[in-house]
């Protein structure tokens, strides 16, 4: 995954899924003795908030 790409979490039915965008591949201090493997993304009803999701959660539906 990179910055850009467009994603959804994985297994999430169609008419349930949210399609958000890679914004940092690079999580912040606070979370990196838990997982290297988070993405910031930033989702259409997220309200302009940031998630750090876990990697193995989202199936990327469009590469930048």
């Amino acid at each position: 995954m990179k910055v850009g790409d467009l994603v959804v979490v994985t297994g999430t039915s169609p008419e349930h899924q949210t399609t958000g965008v890679i914004i940092s591949t690079e999580p912040p201090e606070s979370l990196r003795f838990k997982s290297r493997t988070r993405v910031g993304v930033l989702w259409a009803d997220g309200g302009g908030r940031i998630d750090w999701e876990r990697t193995s959660w989202l199936e990327v539906i469009s590469e930048s």
